[in-house]
């Protein structure tokens, strides 16, 4: 059996992660586009993702050449030997096409987690036609998929059975987690005013470290703005589910940390380039957390740019505190957003799917 991965950012790379420690046994054969995560689980990586993920305009265009070399690197891998299953993970800027190809090679496509699909109005036109199966996270997602034609299965979403496969820790919650990105600018933006919000701050400060950025980076970045000592900690979900809060930079990191039962306030700086765009193009979506969108309403607090200043962040971090007064509302937001999710199986339904197309 042979398959083909491809995921363009951290939170593809650990669903490619997960699936391919599901699927390697002797005889197959895993290579793909992936980051540090993929590679552990076992794949060849004939590109690595590593530094891709972009937001805004500006942040795009820098990374839009490593994107278009590994593009072809994949499209020189596919080409050669026997055609397989190929898994594109999200990321539809290079995705689709990269999928268009495969199948047009012999290669059969599933789509896992296709872009956009928190949507509830519409989904990518092209879906149907570049894809074999397509496993999505959401059922309103299926449902219009399957409308347009598409071989779709809601299994769940991925990170539930991810989050509820990594054990719960001991001991009492203590200290506030810290996520400032997994893209290095996130990183270099979000710490230095997350670092003010804390100056006096009693607790413990937890620092997570993404594949992306090593320990030492962020540990020198943090002690250039803060005096508080911090600890770096790899592991995500022990650290979500034992911290009293989180902030935690816009992105998947928001659904883990709701997963985790981790009240969370949610913390976005971008450079002055994005400033400018966001200035020039305001969002139009009421809602950038994916808890939020999911629910329909603001369950986290959602402080965007200028509205991330050190005053604001600790205001609503202290209401995520055992004795602050949103904490039992998020708790109790968290219970429902965990059922809007579905089972907790998601990837070894999608993992046996594989090997039945292969």
């Amino acid at each position: 059996m042979r398959l083909f991965f491809s995921a363009g950012e951290a939170s593809g790379d650990a669903y490619v992660a997960a699936l391919a420690a599901r699927l390697a046994e002797d005889g197959v054969v895993m290579q793909g586009i992936v980051g540090a995560k993929g590679e552990s689980a076992g794949v060849q990586a004939v590109a690595s993702n590593r530094d891709w993920g972009a937001i805004g305009i500006y942040e795009s265009l820098k990374v839009a050449p490593r994107i278009r070399r590994g593009y072809y690197s994949a499209l020189s891998a596919l080409a050669q030997g026997t055609p397989g299953v190929c898994v594109p993970v999200d990321f539809g800027y290079m995705n689709i096409r990269l999928a268009r190809q495969a199948k047009a090679m012999g290669w059969k496509v599933l789509y896992f987690s296709p872009p956009g699909s928190w949507r509830r109005d519409k989904q990518g036109a092209d879906l149907p036609q570049v894809a074999d199966e397509i496993v999505t996270p959401f059922p309103w997602s299926a449902e219009i998929l399957r409308r347009m034609g598409a071989s779709v299965h809601w299994f769940g979403h991925p990170l539930k059975q991810m989050v509820a496969e990594s054990g719960s820790p001991e001991g009492p919650r203590s200290g506030i987690a810290v996520l400032p990105g997994s893209r290095l600018h996130e990183v270099e933006n979000n710490v230095p005013v997350v670092a003010k919000a804390l100056e006096g701050f009693a607790g413990r400060i937890r620092l997570s470290c993404a594949p992306n950025v090593s320990a030492p980076e962020l540990l020198a970045l943090w002690g250039r703005h803060s005096p508080l000592v911090a600890t770096a900690e790899p592991d995500l979900y022990p650290l979500l589910k034992s911290a009293e809060a989180a902030i935690v930079c816009s992105g998947t990191a928001t659904l883990e940390s709701a997963l985790c039962g981790c009240p969370t306030v949610v913390v976005y700086r971008g450079g002055k380039a994005m400033e400018l765009e966001y200035r020039i193009r305001r969002p139009k979506f009421d809602f950038i957390s994916l808890p939020n969108i999911l629910l329909g309403r603001m369950l986290l607090p959602e402080l965007i740019q200028w509205d991330a200043s050190p005053a604001a962040i600790r205001e609503a971090v202290t209401a995520l505190l055992p004795d602050g007064l949103a904490r039992r509302d998020q708790l109790a937001g968290f219970d429902e957003l965990g059922s809007l999710l579905g089972p907790a199986d998601a990837l070894d339904q999608t993992a046996r799917l594989i090997r039945e197309m292969a």
